[in-house]
């Protein structure tokens, strides 16, 4: 690729020069480490070799390279990048068996309908070359059929416009791979966490809450509005989660990073409700649970709720004790939020207390009732909103507590329990108390906010124990 950016065909002088030059770098590494080398080109057939996709693909064979060496214990001491006429290359020293590194290398090139324009050469440190066949592996196949690349190629056995228009195939996959940063895990949490904000605003009858009957205590908002916010988030559920799968070090080193990252979202969520608040404390509490699923899940498969929530918990450790406690005693901010003010007024600890402690309310009721009434053949909705009485008999909801004290909260709860009592979702009478305690909460303006929250977050473990 020229200084302007041009693309130059590749002539066979261009070719000999850069096979000097490869064997010389290769040459002087091995002499300066005394280890074996990899290196590294693409496989691209055709007049030209050098362009921006052949040397991403370099950065990307590089990347797995540098993976699989951390991932066996082998020892990088230099890599070094050329980009010759007749494509880019990268030759790195490598400490570790050569036959190991071979295989591994092997499995890179097999990793993929892209990866097989990469070409990954394992020497020794004296300079012998390790052989597929040596190891007793087949030769790389043909880019059409699953016969030799190099008899294919002897006997023409292909058109070359055929190879070229496979190889373009091969290159708009990768293109396409690219727009992917994060492994399947991220992907996964990150939907579940956005279909758990979902659910939570479509279950009905939701009493007091916005769902798809009517905008419950609610003037500045409608199931609408949810739509909107739930969207404008999904971006920040997807950066939690890949904020926990990254994450090396002390737990509660990831809170700071994971409130960056929500108070990004909140912005968010702001410009697409035009300034309504629909789901601040969610983003908190989905927040660290995408990020405590994701890192719990990178260390081990098959991860049971339970293990989330305590992972919840060790990254907001001691969070009421440095952000709540001072309060008490006069200190800190003199502006305090409405979390705050309760905790100083009541000793109420709200969604911090909640998820340092492990988010007893989910771990016992929310998703025992959930995965009971499932089982039980009730609908998602019903069993959704069967959840939601069960825990609003438990949760000390600091949306009802601000805007109305402390007896109604504990008439709330007494109200959830009679019901829960009479069955809930899974009883005639239970379905009629529920539909008539949304009335009742519209026309008292009480908006169980916080138990929605945790409803969304129950479902969201639901969906990771199911995977």
């Amino acid at each position: 690729m020229r200084g302007d950016g041009q693309l130059q065909q590749v002539t066979l002088a261009d070719v000999l020069e850069a096979k000097e030059r490869l064997a010389s770098l290769q040459a002087e590494l091995r002499s300066i480490h005394k280890i074996p080398i990899v290196s590294i080109t693409t496989n691209i057939p055709g007049a030209v070799k050098d362009s921006p996709e052949s040397r991403s693909l370099l950065r990307i064979a590089a990347d797995r390279v540098r993976s699989m060496s951390r991932e066996q214990g082998f020892s990088i001491a230099e890599e070094r990048f050329i980009y010759p006429l007749t494509g880019p290359t990268a030759v790195l020293a490598v400490a570790g068996d050569p036959d190991k590194l071979k295989l591994a290398c092997i499995m890179i090139e097999e990793s993929g309908y892209f990866a097989r324009l990469f070409d990954l050469d394992v020497f020794d440190a004296a300079g012998r070359q390790i052989s597929r066949r040596g190891l007793g592996r087949t030769e790389r196949t043909c880019f059409l059929c699953n016969q030799s690349a190099v008899l294919c190629r002897r006997l023409g056995t292909h058109a070359s416009q055929d190879i070229m228009n496979n190889v373009g195939e091969r290159l708009t996959s990768f293109v396409a791979a690219a727009t992917n940063p994060w492994p399947k895990a991220v992907w996964d949490i990150g939907s579940w966490a956005l279909e758990a904000m979902l659910m939570e605003a479509a279950c009905t009858p939701s009493p007091g809450l916005v769902d798809r009957d009517n905008a419950g205590a609610h003037r500045d908002m409608d199931f609408f509005t949810f739509l909107q916010s739930s969207s404008a988030l999904a971006g920040t559920m997807f950066r939690c989660a890949a904020a926990g799968y990254q994450h090396q070090g002390l737990l509660q080193d990831l809170l700071p990073v994971l409130r960056y990252v929500g108070k990004d979202g909140e912005q968010q969520m702001l410009h697409a409700t035009c300034g309504v608040n629909t789901q601040k404390g969610l983003v908190f509490l989905l927040g660290i649970l995408a990020a405590a699923t994701a890192y719990t899940t990178k260390l081990a498969s098959g991860v049971a709720a339970a293990q989330i929530l305590d992972t919840a918990a060790a990254i907001t450790r001691g969070i009421v004790e440095r952000e709540l406690a001072p309060l008490a005693v006069g200190q800190g901010n003199a502006k305090l939020t409405a979390g705050e003010k309760l905790y100083v007024q009541y000793g109420v600890t709200g969604i911090r207390g909640e998820i340092e402690a492990g988010i007893p309310s989910i771990r016992e009721y929310g998703l025992p009732v959930l995965t009971a009434a499932l089982e039980q053949g009730l609908s998602l909705n019903d069993a959704l909103v069967h959840t939601l009485m069960s825990l609003m008999t438990v949760v000390q909801d600091t949306t009802i507590l601000h805007r109305h004290g402390m007896e109604v909260l504990l008439t709330v709860q007494n109200q959830a329990k009679q019901i829960m009592a009479q069955g809930g979702m899974l009883s005639g009478v239970g379905r009629k108390e529920i539909s008539a305690l949304d009335q009742s909460f519209i026309e008292r303006n009480i908006s169980p906010g916080g138990v929605a929250d945790l409803l969304a977050a129950t479902y969201f473990l639901y969906l990771t124990a199911k995977a």
